[in-house]
């Protein structure tokens, strides 16, 4: 066994009983207080899914009320073809059904991230469509949406789509 001499101590490879309690005691402090976390935040992805659900429903109904309780007064929605709209120009045109009449929107390889208020979600977005000619359109580009929970809902703060 390898010995130091330490000023007056002696230390061998056998790890000092009092650091050894105090490295365990760390690590069950670090996991008591930082597990929950980790269930906060899948509650918190779960909540912010179930809010892309509802909002891709309100797209397939062109629901008006259920778009205004899930997009935030300072919307910005980017199209893939580069066209910017608020809150307002946006229920508008889905409620209207031009250019889009959506008969379906499925969102696929979906990921989240929350940081304390705010919920990144990126997919794939694929909706099927009438068009004005009546003729059925298949719609699939990237999505990125910027969600922000104001008080206790999350709404839709941002969100830009991409070409795939």
């Amino acid at each position: 066994m390898e010995y130091r001499k330490l000023g007056q101590h002696q230390v061998s490879g056998i790890p000092n009983s009092k650091n050894s309690m105090k490295s365990s005691l760390l690590i069950f402090i670090i996991l008591t207080f930082f597990a929950p976390l980790t269930d906060f935040n899948d509650t918190e992805k779960e909540e912010v899914a179930k809010a892309v659900n509802e909002f891709t429903q309100a797209v397939v109904n062109a629901d008006e009320a259920k778009f205004n309780a899930l997009l935030s007064e300072d919307l910005v929605f980017g199209h893939s073809n580069g066209s910017v709209q608020d809150k307002k120009a946006f229920i508008q045109e889905i409620v209207s059904l031009k250019p889009f009449d959506y008969q379906s929107v499925e969102v696929h390889e979906q990921e989240i991230q929350i940081s304390g208020k705010v919920g990144v979600v990126r997919h794939i977005y694929a909706a099927k469509a009438k068009n004005q000619s009546n003729q059925t359109v298949d719609i699939r580009i990237g999505v990125m949406m910027v969600w922000v929970k104001n008080k206790s809902k999350w709404q839709l703060l941002s969100r830009q789509a991409y070409k795939l």
